[in-house]
């Protein structure tokens, strides 16, 4: 999979401390995990591995098990839900002790919803999916109420409003599928067209995003190009 750590991740973390130890609350023993402990985790632990990951390691480092567990975390796909699910419910932005490990964890889950939806499949097309967009717009609301200035700079809020939009609606795999289908076949769509396409494509295959090994931006194989174009056509025949 091409993209390894999106550009988003760098953005989201450079705006955050890498912490010390003594500044996690119940000071947890934090060590980076090898190729084979990685692999036998389950995915739970692989979001708690990768909580302490971001407050205790910069993502943009030199470092090939990080890469190995953004991965694994984004192939168990579905099975992350519950996880995420239960970090979107648990934030709470008015809280003092802990706040780091509580901040953090919102945003790996909601960062890993966002990495999921674009890279293996629609989560709104699953009932567990749609609670979890639930959960985000629900720690969205509660984070913006929380804010002593409303009107004051928030970049974090901001990426957490883009990614309940996509996953809401379009994602930047939607953008590049729609960019292919312009440059390769002159497939020009609307933005009501292209929703209606996205619609079609989560009711055909809700796992469509993987039909390309592109994680957010590149050039598709014509092989890939080739099953979104007739889809694009099977589309438009029953529009």
């Amino acid at each position: 999979m091409k993209n390894l750590i999106p550009i988003f991740l760098i953005i989201v973390m450079s705006s955050c401390k890498v912490f010390t130890q003594s500044s996690v609350c119940e000071n947890p023993s934090f060590e980076h995990k090898s190729k084979a402990e990685i692999l036998v985790m389950s995915p739970e632990e692989k979001i708690d591995q990768m909580v302490l990951e971001q407050m205790f390691h910069a993502p943009w480092d030199n470092d090939d098990n990080y890469d190995l567990l953004h991965l694994e975390i984004i192939k168990d796909g579905i099975k992350i839900l519950p996880k995420a699910i239960k970090y979107l419910n648990e934030y709470d932005p008015n809280i003092r002790e802990c706040k780091e490990r509580n901040n953090t964890r919102m945003f790996t889950a909601a960062m890993y919803l966002d990495n999921v939806d674009n890279a293996e499949f629609r989560i709104r097309s699953t009932e567990t999916g749609r609670l979890a967009i639930q959960a985000l717009e629900q720690a969205i609301e509660r984070r913006h109420k929380a804010k002593i200035n409303p009107e004051e700079y928030d970049g974090r809020s901001n990426l957490l409003t883009t990614f309940l939009k996509g996953l809401k609606g379009r994602t930047v795999k939607d953008g590049l599928i729609e960019d292919t289908l312009e440059k390769r076949y002159k497939v020009k769509m609307s933005e009501a067209e292209l929703m209606k396409f996205v619609d079609f494509l989560i009711s055909l295959d809700s796992a469509y995003p993987s039909w390309t090994n592109i994680f957010f931006w590149g050039e598709m194989t014509q092989a890939e190009s080739e099953r979104y174009y007739q889809a694009y056509l099977k589309f438009k025949k029953n529009d």
